[in-house]
């Protein structure tokens, strides 16, 4: 049985603007196997949700400023259909999504703070946000091997766990992800991108404990890092549409950043060889909002190529 349509308003976090959607949540899932905080052992915890069974685990990163919720959430472009990427793995697989630290919470309105995962002090990098995402699926004895499923800035962190824990790691699939080229292919106009980056223009921009992200250090991180394990299989989606902005920015057009996000994607699908590009055509940034059974398909093809490298079938 569905609830009522939910209007939720979510902050574009690479765009810099809110959009509007309806979208229809679900009332009957089934018990998670894992919903909950997780101790980290430090006085902090973080919010997991996790459920269905089946090997690799696949672990859903948002992108910025974006809650766990997003990924259950769907309002499919025709001719994509539902359902939403969380429900629809999990029906193959055990799925897990969590809330960073400081991410929005789309089910009040207007979004506000989350509060089922601690607070930490900002701005972070993407070695913290990769050592809470490993401290607690450890913690929460959630077994991999895993399946990274990132969107947007969360491609960054993705890139880096794999990079840092390659044993763990079975597959990556970037959703319209954060380039580490990025800051370069803007030049000089890159910190006025930063900015829009990091305050999209929610009523929580400046309140103590709203994520931010110190992307340059990231870039620094991940490219300080080892190179990818050369026989990973990633998968590449992008949008086509553009990035809404607000009428008032500076320092850069939308045609820049057009031209800036295409050239960024394309380099992603050089980080391994014989990389699948899905162009996700008439969808906007939210790809797995907007054509979910696209990121679900791309998911599967990384669990059926990584099964095959190990003789395996899926």
């Amino acid at each position: 049985m569905s609830a009522p349509l939910l209007a939720l308003v979510f902050a574009v976090g690479l765009g810099g603007s809110p959009v509007s959607a309806s979208v229809s949540v679900s009332t009957s899932r089934p018990v998670p196997a894992y919903d909950g905080p997780v101790r980290l052992g430090d006085g902090r915890t973080v919010y997991l949700h996790c459920e269905g069974t089946g090997s690799p685990t696949i672990v859903l990163e948002s992108g910025y400023h974006d809650n766990a919720q997003l990924w259950s959430e769907a309002e499919p472009t025709p001719p994509a259909a539902g359902p939403a990427v969380f429900p629809g793995l999990a029906r193959t697989n055990r799925v897990c999504a969590y809330d960073r630290p400081g991410t929005l919470d789309y089910s009040k309105q207007p979004p506000t703070i989350t509060t089922r995962s601690s607070a930490v002090a900002m701005p972070r990098s993407a070695a913290a946000v990769v050592a809470d995402l490993h401290a607690t699926l450890a913690k929460a004895r959630i077994r991999g091997p895993y399946v990274l499923v990132a969107h947007s800035l969360g491609g960054l962190f993705a890139l880096l766990y794999a990079r840092t824990y390659p044993a763990q790691i079975r597959g990556v699939v970037l959703v319209d992800a954060f380039s580490p080229t990025v800051p370069a292919l803007f030049g000089e106009n890159w910190p006025a991108y930063r900015s829009v980056l990091s305050k999209p223009g929610t009523s929580e921009d400046d309140k103590p404990g709203f994520e931010v992200i110190d992307v340059d250090r990231s870039v620094t991180e991940l490219n300080a890092a080892n190179p990818l394990r050369p026989d990973l299989p990633l998968v590449v989606i992008s949008k086509t549409e553009p990035f809404p902005l607000p009428p008032d920015v500076s320092g850069f057009t939308p045609a820049q950043l057009e031209q800036v996000w295409t050239q960024a994607q394309n380099q992603l699908t050089t980080l391994e060889p014989h990389t699948p590009h899905i162009i996700a055509t008439g969808s906007d940034h939210y790809v797995q909002v907007r054509q979910p059974d696209v990121v679900i398909a791309a998911a599967r093809l990384v669990i059926h190529r990584a099964a095959a490298q190990d003789g395996t079938t899926r």
